[in-house]
C-alpha cells in the first residue's frame, strides 16, 4: 500500500474528465479502478454482464449498466457511451482461459480481442468520447520491444499474444489528436477482489491437483496488484499521451519462490520444481500433441512455450512507467497480496 501522506496527495487531485465509463468494471481488476475513479471525485459508470455479480459497495458508488457487450448493438452501446469523457476497456479473454474443444484459438482470440475491442472504440469515438485506456498484456509489450532475449515479433506464434498485438495496433489506428488511445500492459497480478475466486486457484491449485509437485518454468515475472493497476489507470487517463504503450509492475519475482509462497498460504504443502527448459519443452511439446488429437487449442502454443515464456525472465521497466504517471512513492506490497491471494483460495471465500 501506499504512506497515507502520499496517497492522500493522489486523491486530492481532482480529476479533469469527470465521467468515467468501464466496460468490465466489476471485474477482477476493473473493481479496483472504479473505486479509484470514484476516490478522485469522477462520475463513474460500469458495463457488467446481465448475471454478474456486482459488489455492494462498488454497485452504491457508481452507476451499474447491464448487458452482454456481444448482443448490444452499435446504436444501443452508442447511448450508454454518449456524455462519457473516458472510456477505460477492462475487458476480454486472458491466456489462461481454457477453450472448449474444436475452439481455434487464433479465431477465438481475434474475435474477443481484436474485434470487440476495434468496434466497442468505433462506437465511443463516434459518441463523443476523448480518451480511451486499455488494460492489454505485457506479452505483447515484450514482443513488440525484442525484450527480454525475445526477438521482435517471436512471441507471435502464440495465439493469444498475436491477438493482443493486433488489439494495440487497431486501437491506435483509431485514435489521434480528439481521441486519444493508450495501453496499461499487464504481468503477472495478485490480490483478491470481493466475490470473485483468484484465477491463480485453476492456474497452480487444480491444474496439478492430481501431482505429486508442481513443475515450472526456471524464469520469472513482473508482478503487481490490482491496487498499483488501478491507480495507473487514473493517472493513464489524466496524463498519458495519444499511442503510448506503458508497462506497469511493481516487483520481480522467479516464478518458483512466487508459487511457493502462493502454496504456503494457501496451506498447500505440495512441493515446486523447475525442469531444465530443454526438458520441460520436450515435455509440452507431447502434451501438445496430445491436446492436439483431443482437438483442443490454447492461447499459448504449448510447442514454444517453455522456450518463448517459461525458461526466461520476463521483467519490465516498470519504474519508466512509474515516472512518466507520476507514481513514483507508490509503495506496493506484493508479497502481501499473494499471501492474501492464497488465503482466499484456502477459504473458498472473499
Amino acid at each position: 500500500m501506499a504512506t497515507d501522506c502520499r496517497r492522500a496527495e493522489w486523491y486530492n487531485k481532482l480529476m479533469k474528465h469527470k465521467n468515467i465509463f468501464l466496460v468490465g468494471g466489476a471485474g477482477f481488476l476493473g473493481y479496483h479502478a472504479s473505486l479509484e475513479f470514484v476516490r478522485r471525485g469522477a462520475n463513474v459508470t460500469i458495463l457488467a454482464m446481465p448475471d454478474e455479480a456486482v459488489a455492494s459497495d462498488l454497485a452504491s458508488q457508481v452507476r451499474v449498466e447491464r448487458a452482454n457487450i456481444d448482443q448490444l448493438d452499435d446504436y444501443g452501446l452508442g447511448l450508454m457511451l454518449r456524455g462519457q469523457d473516458v472510456l477505460v476497456y477492462a475487458a476480454g479473454p486472458d491466456d489462461r482461459v481454457e477453450l472448449p474443444a474444436g475452439v481455434r484459438a487464433a479465431e477465438f482470440f481475434n474475435e474477443h480481442l481484436v474485434n470487440r475491442t476495434e468496434r466497442v472504440l468505433s462506437v465511443a469515438r463516434e459518441s463523443g468520447v476523448k480518451k480511451v485506456v486499455i488494460y492489454g498484456s505485457y506479452f505483447a509489450y515484450i514482443n513488440n520491444r525484442g525484450l527480454c532475449g525475445v526477438k521482435r515479433g517471436q512471441l507471435e506464434r502464440h495465439p493469444y499474444i498475436q491477438a493482443r498485438v493486433e488489439q494495440t495496433r487497431r486501437s491506435f489506428a483509431l485514435g489521434g489528436e480528439t481521441f486519444s488511445v493508450s495501453v496499461l500492459n499487464i504481468p503477472y497480478v495478485f490480490g483478491v477482489t470481493p466475490g470473485r475466486m483468484p484465477i491463480w486457484k485453476r492456474v497452480f491449485i487444480e491444474r496439478y491437483a492430481k501431482q505429486p509437485k508442481i513443475i515450472y518454468g526456471t524464469g520469472g515475472t513482473t508482478v503487481t496488484t490490482p491496487a498499483k493497476i488501478a491507480l495507473a489507470t487514473v493517472q493513464a487517463v489524466e496524463l498519458a499521451g495519444h499511442g503510448e504503450e506503458l508497462a506497469v509492475g511493481s516487483v520481480n519475482m522467479k516464478f518458483k519462490p512466487m508459487i511457493e509462497r502462493l502454496l504456503a498460504a494457501a496451506k498447500i504443502n505440495k512441493p515446486v520444481a523447475n525442469l531444465p527448459t530443454w526438458l520441460q519443452g520436450l515435455f509440452m511439446r507431447m502434451a501438445w500433441r496430445q491436446e492436439k488429437a483431443a482437438g483442443r487449442d490454447s492461447g499459448l502454443d504449448l510447442r514454444y512455450l517453455a522456450g518463448d515464456i517459461l525458461g526466461r525472465d520476463f521483467y519490465v521497466d516498470y519504474e519508466a512507467t512509474d515516472r512518466r504517471l507520476d507514481m513514483v512513492g507508490f509503495q506496493d506490497d506484493v508479497e502481501a497480496a499473494i499471501d492474501e491471494t492464497g488465503r482466499m483460495i484456502k477459504t473458498g471465500t472473499s
